[in-house]
Parts: structure tokens; sequence; C-alpha cells
């Protein structure tokens, strides 16, 4: 369990500071490719079965920074977690 939160918190942490990287990165011209963004998903459709309703959709907005930093923190995971929980 412990393990997983930190995972969900490394992956967080990731997504935040990639974010922030790629805004930064977006106004310099020499690592404006960091701030390249992507958009990935499908527009929303509702499936009526007269009783109700279903509405699904998918959107993610991801940028080049974010990736890299999730891979980052995917790589440094097993070293954290074995410092941490032995």
């Amino acid at each position: 369990m412990k393990q997983g939160l930190l995972m969900f918190a490394i992956l967080l942490a990731a997504v935040v500071v990639g974010n922030l990287l790629g805004d930064f990165a977006s106004g310099v011209s020499s690592i404006a490719w960091l701030g390249k963004t992507f958009d990935i998903g499908f527009s929303t459709f509702d499936l009526n079965l007269k009783i109700f309703v279903i509405t699904l959709g998918f959107h993610i907005h991801v940028c080049v920074s974010e990736i890299l930093m999730i891979i980052i923190g995917l790589i440094c995971y097993p070293k954290m977690a074995k410092l941490l929980f032995g």
C-alpha cells in the first residue's frame, strides 16, 4: 500500500513539474521542443439505453517534458522505494 502511494506521489510530482517545465520551455527558443503538446483521446458520445444515458469520453493533453519527467520518475522509483522501505 505504501509503495503504491509512493508511486502515485512520484508520478503526480512528475506531471506537475513536467507541466511547469514545459510552460517555461515553450518561451525559450532553444528548448521550445520540450513544450510541444499533444492531444490524445476521443470526443464524448452518448449511449442511450432508454432507462438511462451513459456519456463516454476521454482526453489527455500532454507535453514532451511531462513524458520525460514520468520516465525519470519511473526510473527513480525503485531506488526511492528501496531507500524508504528497505
